[in-house]
This record gives C-alpha cells, sequence and structure tokens, in this order.
C-alpha cells in the first residue's frame, strides 16, 4: 500500500481508463443493457447482482493488464455461489447505508465511504458479504478515511450534478471508463497490488 495523494488516484484511474478506453466503454454499454433488459421484471432484477459482479471482475483483469475483450466477464457471477453471495452483500450494503442516513446523514456517509471497497473484495478475495464490509472499512480506515471521503463524495456529487444538466449524461457515459478506474486505483493500492507511474 502506497502513500498515494487524492489527485494522483484521478491521474491513475484516468492512465487505467485510458490503456483499454473502447473494451471498458463497450463493455460498460452492454451492461447496462443488460441491466435496464433485467430491470423490467422481478426475477430480472435478481439477477442484477451478477451483472455487476460481471463487470467488476472484467474491470480488475483491464486494470491488471490481462486479456479482456467486449462481454469479457459474463458469466462471473453465477460461478462458485457469486449470485447469493452478491445478492446479500447489495442487501445488507443498502440496508445499512440508508439506515445510516435516516441517523442524521453522517452516519450514511461514513458508511458509503467506508464500505466502498467492499464489492471489490467479494468478488476478488471471494469473501463473504460481510467479511468484505469490514475488510472494507479496515482498508479505508488504512488508506486515509478523509483522503477516500473526498474521492467517493466528489464524484458522487460530480456525476450527479453532470447527470441532471440537459444531454450532459452522454459526456458521463464516456467519462465513466475513467470513474470506474478510479475506485479500481484505489482497491489495488488497498490491497498492495502495483499500480501503473503517475
Amino acid at each position: 500500500m502506497k502513500e498515494i495523494r487524492v489527485e494522483e488516484y484521478f491521474s491513475i484511474g484516468f492512465q487505467l481508463g485510458k490503456g483499454k478506453y473502447w473494451t471498458i466503454f463497450f463493455n460498460f454499454l452492454i451492461y447496462i443493457i443488460l441491466g435496464i433488459c433485467a430491470s423490467i421484471t422481478i426475477v430480472g432484477i435478481l439477477v442484477l447482482p451478477t451483472l455487476f459482479v460481471g463487470f467488476t471482475k472484467f474491470l480488475l483483469k483491464a486494470a491488471r493488464g490481462e486479456e479482456v475483450d467486449v462481454g469479457d466477464s459474463l458469466s462471473e457471477g453465477f460461478k462458485n455461489g457469486m449470485w447469493w453471495k452478491a445478492l446479500l452483500f447489495f442487501v445488507l450494503a443498502t440496508f445499512g447505508i440508508i439506515v445510516g442516513f435516516l441517523l442524521l446523514i453522517l452516519p450514511g456517509l461514513y458508511l458509503s465511504t467506508a464500505w466502498v471497497l467492499g464489492f471489490y473484495l467479494l468478488v476478488d478475495k471471494a469473501m463473504n458479504p460481510l467479511e468484505a464490509l469490514a475488510k472494507s472499512r479496515e482498508l479505508v480506515h488504512r488508506l486515509g478515511f478523509w483522503k477516500i471521503f473526498v474521492i467517493v463524495i466528489g464524484l458522487g456529487i460530480g456525476t450527479q450534478l453532470i447527470s441532471v444538466i440537459p444531454f450532459m449524461g452522454w459526456v458521463l457515459m464516456f467519462l465513466q471508463p475513467f470513474i470506474s478506474m478510479i475506485y479500481i486505483a484505489i482497491y489495488e493500492n488497498a490491497i498492495g497490488n502495483p499500480l501503473p507511474t503517475q
């Protein structure tokens, strides 16, 4: 784990996203389209966690320089019991964060930041949901809670502001490969994997 400044995470995320930009972009579109189609039915909604698993696995492979292609990792969410783990993770994390926001907002902001690495740990390290959430909190504090808070909240507010401006949603879609890789850069540093030099 390196000491990395906030702006360096953005720079590293840009580098990682630039390297395989179009593959990441088209995969993002595929997963979005599949997610929209799945959301039409209640049964389809239950498939959504598997799509998140597949896209997360794809992003990790891309960041690590592994061979990736459009449609890569689509089946990952159905392997090794990952479907129910991902579903349980989202139920626990969503419930915890909503309750946190209901308790005067600050606990919700804290959990949104402390648990930001949880899903990556679930997918990459095959942890169970509770282990992943606890380990995420530990890693975020080791990286520097306030540093990660600035990134998570900054990206959250920034993307929300862009999305409400007419026609800017398209710009946001084209920025998605870089935004996704900023989070991957945080995760890779947290677990001690090498990152590209800035």
